[in-house]
């Protein structure tokens, strides 16, 4: 894999990537971490499954992980609506369980996290549709961030339910998560957004040739009065967004989508169908743009080629020209006396 990034494509078990048809466009949906946000995801795939754009494989980071993971086993219309409804059905108490004492009785205990990750772990078990990562149909990639690494994990086998659990466990709030050697990266992980919040490099090794990048991270701007979760995930896109572009190679055509800050709180999980609702206007925003770009792409190949048949059509007119006999060409005329030049250096040729 180019780049920073442990790739564990060496690996036995790993999915073998979809063929595609010749001329058909490999997808890669990319999606980001982002607490509640996430259901921002929910929106831009319908919006993009509507349309008939599919994916491949898909790349994820603490929600987004989750998000891929649930469409990885038959990525369709039919399962983001089930997406949907578990979005729906989802509180802040089944990821953010207990109280202020809870919190300070963890603090007091010196425990190295802020809530428990049982909820999460019991959240992850439901929504899983496989034990194993490699035994998804579509390749998901799930990130994680080793603590004793230096940089983010792509993840493309291992016990699913740990590796999500790892991708969301965001620094001292939820537990680091102790992945074993069977994941291909043993030892302690946290969120993958750590690392790699909206992990483009994910998609290198996948081959694509046009990414979608489902980005339910924070915009700049931060308001004041967020809580440490909204801060942490806020600095988290700061970073990533300053980090170089990952090269996907040649002709590879990357589409993000985005939506704005509403001032909603991270864990705030009340405000779903409204993110659904935002991410939806981005996807249709981004085909929008996709839509114009191909078409103004299909004119400019249509006046190269009449450019081209036009060149043609002079060479084969001037060629007839030179080829016409004296005889034919009406007597005293510049033309006359140049064609009778030519003809003359052709015969003395032959």
């Amino acid at each position: 894999m180019n780049g920073t990034g442990h790739d564990h494509g060496s690996e036995p078990h790993a999915p073998a990537l979809p063929a595609t048809r010749v001329g058909e466009h490999r997808n890669v949906f990319v999606l980001s971490g982002g607490a509640a946000r996430g259901a921002v995801q929910v929106g831009m795939l319908e919006v993009l499954l509507d349309a008939g754009i599919v994916p491949h494989a898909l790349v994820g980071t603490s929600v987004g992980a989750l998000n891929a993971a649930f469409m990885g086993v038959r990525p369709d219309r039919a399962r983001v609506r089930e997406l949907r409804g578990k979005w729906l059905q989802m509180t802040t108490r089944d990821i953010f369980p207990g109280g202020t004492l809870t919190r300070v009785g963890h603090l007091v205990r010196q425990r190295p996290y802020l809530f428990s990750s049982a909820a999460l772990a019991r959240l992850i078990d439901d929504w899983k549709p496989v034990d194993r990562l490699e035994d998804l149909p579509t390749p998901v990639r799930v990130v994680t961030t080793p603590l004793a690494g230096d940089s983010a994990v792509y993840h493309r086998h291992g016990d699913l339910a740990r590796l999500l659990l790892a991708s969301a466990a965001v620094p001292a709030v939820f537990a680091p998560v102790d992945l074993p050697a069977g994941c291909g990266h043993p030892g302690l992980h946290v969120d993958g957004g750590v690392a790699d919040n909206v992990p483009i490099r994910g998609a290198a090794d996948l081959a694509p040739t046009r990414v979608f990048v489902l980005d339910a991270s924070l915009p700049p701007r931060l308001p004041r009065g967020r809580t440490p979760i909204d801060v942490l995930v806020a600095s988290l896109g700061v970073a990533m967004r300053s980090a170089p572009a990952p090269d996907l190679g040649p002709g590879v055509t990357v589409h993000r989508m985005t939506t704005p800050d509403l001032g909603i709180r991270m864990t705030d999980f009340t405000h779903t169908r409204q993110h659904m609702d935002d991410g939806r206007a981005a996807a249709e925003q981004v085909l929008e743009d996709l839509r114009e770009m191909e078409l103004s792409s299909a004119l400019a190949a249509e006046l190269a080629a009449q450019d081209a048949a036009a060149q043609e059509q002079a060479s084969r007119e001037q060629a007839a020209r030179d080829d016409v006999a004296p005889a034919e060409v009406p007597s005293g005329t510049l033309h006359h006396r140049r064609v009778l030049r030519l003809w003359d250096r052709r015969s003395r040729v032959a």
